[in-house]
């Protein structure tokens, strides 16, 4: 019995080690799930620094964009500007009625004109106001001994009055060389009127003829 116990003894004390390394796989998934927290950490900090990287991404495209827009709103505003400018329109000389039309859209209001009503100094007796397009008001301001095809005048007639226009007359010049008188369009209603509607008018050359190329309004405009 006793040398049984003591081989009993043995044996157990022999077994012991072999027990304690089945506990070694323990620790050791114990540390492979530690390993796997960490590994789940740094999947977490790609991902952070993925999203970081696309909110910068992100940011950026909306900065680039407005950029875009600005310049493209800065061109659109300089465009217009460019070709923004005073159009020189030409008062109709096909017929009366599209004169008539013309002038009372008011289009000639825009040009140099004298400052106030004032008596007329010419054939046209009565009060009148003058204005002359800028083609005309350039080439008087220059002194030239011809005026532009292109320069146009407009006199407002308002009889004895001074409240309302009852009449106009118009001078177109459609030629370089105004002949005698030829290469100018005449045009004159007073009430109802219609005196001239034509070019070389003798009614109207006979008496601009001692102007500067047909035109006998001073210049400056008083």
């Amino acid at each position: 019995m006793p040398i049984h116990s003591a081989r009993l003894a043995l044996l157990l004390a022999l077994f012991a080690p072999a027990c304690g390394a089945d506990g070694d796989p323990g620790d050791s998934d114990g540390s492979a799930t530690t390993d796997g927290a960490t590994g789940g950490d740094t999947t977490s900090t790609a991902a952070t620094a993925d999203a970081n990287g696309e909110a910068a991404s992100t940011a950026d495209e909306p900065t680039t964009s407005v950029a875009s827009t600005t310049s493209d709103g800065d061109a659109s505003t300089t465009s217009p500007a460019s070709t923004t400018g005073d159009v020189d329109l030409l008062p109709p000389t096909d017929s009366a009625e599209q004169l008539e039309a013309w002038l009372a859209a008011g289009a000639y209001l825009t040009w140099p004109a004298e400052s106030q009503i004032h008596a007329s100094a010419g054939p046209h007796g009565g009060n009148v106001r003058t204005f002359v397009n800028p083609a005309l008001a350039e080439s008087l301001a220059a002194a030239d001994a011809m005026h532009p095809e292109g320069a146009a005048s407009v006199k407002e007639l308002y009889g004895d009055g001074t409240d309302e226009i009852v009449g106009y007359a118009v001078m177109v010049k459609l030629a370089p060389d105004s002949g005698d008188g030829d290469g100018w369009y005449w045009y004159e209603r007073l009430n109802a009127t219609v005196y001239a509607d034509d070019i070389g008018v003798n009614l109207c050359t006979g008496c601009h003829g001692g102007g500067s190329d047909y035109v006998l309004t001073p210049w400056p405009l008083q």
